[in-house]
């Protein structure tokens, strides 16, 4: 975890584009699974995928601090990340969270696949003085599980505050979004090996 991983003014921006999208109706809401299933009571945010090309310059420099961060990954950990996918994900006031689940497909983590997600990345876009009384915290099990843990597995609880980048192993970590009375917003990826 990284706070101000980002600049101020450049969180400002990606939590307008994204707030835009979602009045513009051109965001949709999520699903779970490969087939894209989707189950408000499992998963209540709309996302809107970035696109490499996308030409703002606010989601190019997003892009660009993000390949540096892959670099700096694959230098020091070698953990051979090749691409990076990402979305905006905003989970209304009052929304049901994301129940516990893991950033991997279940035959990726059976055997290591070339395009298989490794590296999970979450930076928050809401205010600095989110409050912890309005929930919607990132809640990542720290033990290694072959299912989902149970709810008092040991965990630690990490508030959407402005900047702050959230980095974690996809085919490890299990995590859920607890529910929040404010609109939560959030740009996630996920680094992918060759």
């Amino acid at each position: 975890m990284i706070d101000q991983f980002l600049p101020a003014d450049l969180v400002e921006a990606l939590r307008t584009i994204a707030l835009d999208q979602q009045q513009q109706g051109q965001m949709h809401q999520a699903g779970t699974s490969q087939s894209a299933v989707n189950n408000p009571k499992l998963r209540g945010d709309q996302i809107a995928w970035l696109e490499p090309g996308d030409p703002h310059p606010a989601i190019q420099n997003y892009l660009a601090f993000l390949a540096e961060v892959q670099q700096a990954v694959n230098r020091q950990l070698m953990m051979g990340l090749d691409s990076f996918e990402t979305h905006f994900a905003i989970y209304p006031a009052g929304s049901s969270g994301y129940a516990t689940h893991i950033d991997q497909f279940r035959q990726h983590r059976a055997q290591a696949a070339p395009g298989a997600r490794t590296l999970t990345s979450i930076i928050y876009l809401n205010n600095d003085d989110w409050p912890e009384e309005a929930g919607g915290a990132l809640r990542l099990y720290l033990d290694e599980h072959t299912q989902t843990p149970a709810q008092d597995a040991r965990h630690i609880d990490i508030l959407p505050t402005a900047g702050r980048l959230v980095l974690f192993l996809s085919a490890r970590f299990w995590h859920k979004v607890l529910p929040a009375t404010l609109p939560r917003v959030s740009v996630t990826g996920w680094f992918k090996t060759r």
